[in-house]
């Protein structure tokens, strides 16, 4: 998940990993989806295949992913050949975010005291600090030609050049008692493919809401995705051919991973589970999601095909695995 700024937001930390009830057995979708523009159809119970790494016929490249399995957060990177821990440091590296030619990986530390934007290569080398700034950075990602990373600072969006310089505010937060629906602090998802606009979900506690929202780069054109139901629409990842946005929402008391069209139309729950889904991201030729789930009792990464079916568990440790960036 990722994290909260804001103090007075603090809260809606606690209720973004709350469980969810008792329910039935796992139902994932199997109607594909005939094209782009069309929307999935109604969900059909299927089995899940069985734990474990994707058989051979299931997409896999590079996901980076944030892992408690050594008892702190590490970073490490799943590829066919298996897992592997790219920071193995003793502070809290989390938020891993591949860059799109899968060399290299920004990600979110607090190795010197406090979070900061800090990049390293796939293979451990060439650890670099990008930020300092005292109220802590988050959430970073790159933009699709890899040049610039924006992030989260105290709920406002920020850009820079990938090697940290030429840093802008993309949007300010706004004190929550008066911001409007995706003014009240902005907690950063992905990039459009055309690299001109951001993603992101703004969440207030006074109101017990979350809305998936969208930004121009230069801070223009503010757009509400995803508000109705009432509720927390939050952790919007875009789609890499622009089609998509996929999300989690919690509605009564289920975290589901859902779709949606950047203009708001023809939203579906994908994974229809009992269990907590959250965290998705999308595969580099958007025909597969990646995400975190506790079906298994633990948190491990999962994925499916765009239209919620072909189901497959990824990762089997006993720590909490999350936050899952895919990258060829």
């Amino acid at each position: 998940m990722k994290r909260m700024f804001l103090p007075t937001l603090a809260l809606v930390g606690v209720l973004l990993v709350a469980g969810c009830g008792d329910g039935e057995e796992a139902a994932t979708p199997t109607a594909a989806v005939s094209s782009p523009t069309q929307p999935p159809t109604s969900p059909i119970a299927t089995p899940m295949p069985s734990a474990g790494l994707p058989e051979a016929s299931l997409p896999l490249g590079k996901i980076a992913f944030s892992s408690r399995r050594d008892g702190n957060g590490e970073i490490y990177l799943l590829t066919a050949k298996g897992e592997r821990n790219i920071t193995n440091n003793p502070a809290e590296d989390i938020e891993a975010d591949l860059s799109p030619d899968g060399k290299k990986i920004a990600f979110a530390s607090a190795r010197e005291g406090i979070y900061n934007i800090w990049v390293v290569n796939v293979d451990g080398s060439g650890l670099i600090r990008l930020t300092g700034d005292p109220g802590g950075d988050f959430s970073p990602v790159w933009s699709p030609d890899g040049k610039r990373i924006a992030f989260s600072r105290s709920g406002s969006l920020m850009v820079m050049d990938s090697d940290g310089s030429n840093l802008q505010v993309v949007t300010e937060a706004k004190p929550e008692a008066t911001a409007l629906p995706c003014e009240g602090g902005a907690f950063l998802g992905g990039w459009s493919p055309d690299g001109k606009r951001l993603t992101f979900y703004a969440a207030s506690v006074t109101e017990g809401v979350g809305q998936v929202c969208i930004v121009d780069v230069d801070g223009s054109n503010l757009t509400v995705v995803v508000a109705e139901p009432p509720g927390y629409h939050v952790e919007p990842a875009w789609s890499p051919d622009g089609e998509w946005i996929a999300f989690r929402s919690i509605r009564e008391g289920n975290h589901e991973i859902y779709i949606v069209h950047p203009d708001g139309t023809s939203e579906t729950n994908l994974t229809n589970h009992p269990d907590m889904d959250i965290e998705p991201d999308w595969s580099p030729d958007s025909q597969w999601i990646v995400f975190a789930s506790d079906r298994s009792g633990n948190f491990d990464l999962y994925i499916m095909r765009a239209d919620g079916s072909e189901v497959a568990r990824v990762t089997t440790s006993t720590g909490k695995d999350s936050d899952p960036s895919w990258r060829r």
